[in-house]
């Protein structure tokens, strides 16, 4: 018994001899640890768990399109509006530019605030295309299009909404925007578009001095093109465009197109945004008032345009909350077919507009003739379906018919393809997949 008592006691004692001695070694080592290695770091991209949307781009039957006699076999074609221009003549203006290489540049897609404490923005009389729609169903807001002029000063800008995720890539224009929601943002980062988001590509922004936070974000768009060229993201661009024509020959027209249209009221929300066009025939363009007020570019002079499209789309409602106070956001279906006018010298013309998404609307007549655009700017004003255009004091409204639910969707009833669903791919915001990679 007493050998084993010695046993215990020694082996007990070596146990704790180890313990102690390992406790020192560690205690008393001087040696660093050696450096682990850190791996470079690489472009964030968003991880947000993709929003459970499946939005159905809904194909629009105009009341005006004459339905193909079935004994005649129409000679196939891929776009009868086909535009006969010379190389230095603008796509989105029909105005010639001294360099007809800037006519390749990427365009800049800027989004400019429209809210009442917004006004007046800056250099939106510089623009060659400005799409306004309603956000959040309260008020509108601006995705201007800059391709010929690079002003240094461009504001107020705002954040991106779901409607860029369609226009950006019609245009294949960069997008010039200040951040937006998470889902919006994941909705953009499934496209290929090149995102100059103000909060990963901060270079070309600034504040203006004495500004409030609703004014105060800028753009320099030479900046902007500076970043485009540095990083090789401004690519050899081919804009399909519009067709134009000096003057309005209405006799050349397609029947009961068209009417007078000196004032055009897009209802709007009154309080913000309510939008009035008012054609000055001294100048041969249209003077745009907003809420009752002429509308005014910050640089000088009225806002007007040579053009005006009034362009009906599908409006959705989603749950994706925009802002502090839960307003949600509108998804605005601005590709496939649909009706749309067109308001030039004092005249309405009423017929379509059909993208499949990766090109620039074609505006066509009911026959697949082109709407003759004005040389110039313009405005197009996306609607609702269900919205009454004042013209000239009478109200008008859409009164085509949209397909049953049981549509395919591979085309519409004029045999025109529907437009393609792009497969997603996840792209860095500032970035654009180049050829071949």
């Amino acid at each position: 018994m007493r050998c084993f008592v010695r046993f215990i006691r020694r082996f007990t004692s070596i146990g704790v001899l180890v313990v102690l001695v390992a406790v020192v070694a560690g205690c008393g080592s001087s040696r660093p640890l050696p450096p682990t290695p850190t791996s470079e770091l690489s472009v964030v991209v968003f991880a947000t768990e993709a929003p459970v949307v499946e939005p159905t781009p809904t194909e629009f039957i105009p009341a005006d399109t004459p339905t193909p006699a079935p004994t005649v076999a129409a000679e196939p074609t891929t776009n009868p509006a086909v535009f006969d221009r010379s190389a230095d003549v603008n796509p989105l203006t029909g105005l010639p530019v001294s360099d007809p290489a800037i006519l390749h540049r990427r365009p800049l897609m800027v989004r400019i605030g429209n809210d009442p404490e917004a006004r007046p923005q800056v250099a939106l009389n510089a623009t060659d295309i400005v799409y306004e729609e309603l956000v959040e169903w309260w008020v509108t807001r601006f995705s201007a299009i800059f391709l010929t002029n690079d002003p240094d000063t461009i504001a107020p800008i705002r954040s991106a909404r779901l409607i860029n995720q369609q226009l950006t890539v019609q245009y294949d224009a960069a997008l010039v925007n200040s951040g937006g929601s998470d889902e919006v943002r994941w909705e953009l980062s499934q496209t290929d578009i090149v995102n100059l988001d103000e909060f990963y590509v901060p270079g070309p922004y600034f504040y203006r001095p004495n500004e409030g936070w609703q004014t105060r974000l800028a753009f320099d768009a030479t900046l902007g093109r500076e970043y485009l060229d540095r990083e090789g993201l401004d690519g050899n661009v081919n804009l399909r465009g519009f067709s134009f024509s000096d003057a309005l020959d209405v006799s050349t027209l397609p029947a009961d197109v068209v009417s007078d249209a000196k004032t055009v009221t897009i209802p709007y929300p009154s309080q913000t945004s309510e939008a009035r066009w008012e054609y000055d025939d001294a100048t041969g363009r249209y003077l745009r008032f907003t809420t009752d007020e002429p509308h005014m570019d910050f640089n000088g002079g009225q806002v007007s345009a040579a053009n005006v499209v009034i362009y009906f789309a599908d409006h959705q409602d989603t749950d994706i909350v925009e802002d502090s106070a839960g307003a949600t956001s509108i998804r605005i279906i601005v590709n496939g077919f649909g009706p749309a006018w067109l308001v030039r010298d004092g005249k309405l013309l009423k017929g379509n507009w059909e993208t499949d998404g990766r090109e620039t609307p074609r505006f066509i007549f009911g026959d697949g003739s082109p709407m003759p655009f004005k040389p110039g700017n313009t405005w197009v004003e996306v609607v609702p379906l269900d919205y009454a255009i004042e013209i000239d004091g009478a109200t008008q409204e859409f009164e085509g018919q949209i397909p049953a639910d049981d549509s395919t969707g591979d085309t519409d009833d004029t045999g025109n393809e529907a437009a393609p669903v792009i497969a997603p791919t996840l792209t860095p915001i500032g970035a654009r997949p180049q050829p071949g990679n």
